[in-house]
């Protein structure tokens, strides 16, 4: 009796995890939406802290997609952000939602996403100066 009582309190436990996940999902897509109405950067700031947050939920084999394409568009609105605005702030939180991204499309095979992610979040790196550059070798100095 208690091996079906500890079996329907992890299945519930198993729901529960995916609601609360899908309803972080939600909430950054509205928190997109409003961010774009408002012109504000704290709404986005906040979906990509909710985001992670469902990082922390779900394990590789059962993320959805949806949470790594929403972190793409996320740092896609804030690396606009941040280059329209100079915005230091959006430019950090674009890199974040962007690393989240690579992380997810990585782990679950989504290629696609995760080079253009990728690519951007180069591009946030730049903007922060936090890029790596490799010297370059001249041939002029060694003459």
């Amino acid at each position: 009796m208690a091996e079906l009582n500890l079996f329907g309190l992890k299945r519930k436990h198993r729901a529960t995890t995916a609601d609360l996940a899908r309803l972080n999902r939600e909430m950054a897509l509205k928190m997109i939406m409003l961010a774009g109405e408002t012109g504000d950067i704290d709404p986005l700031i906040d979906a990509v802290k909710a985001l992670r947050k469902t990082e922390e939920i779900y394990s590789p084999e059962n993320t959805p997609i949806e949470n790594a394409e929403i972190q793409k568009k996320l740092g896609d609105v804030l690396l606009g952000i941040g280059k329209a605005e100079n915005n230091q702030q959006a430019f950090e939180y674009a890199i974040i939602a962007y690393r989240g991204a690579i992380t997810l499309a990585s782990l679950l095979g989504a290629e696609n996403i995760r080079r253009a992610a990728r690519r951007n979040y180069k591009l946030a790196l730049n903007y922060t100066g936090q890029a790596n550059h490799k010297p370059s070798l001249s041939l002029m100095g060694a003459a």
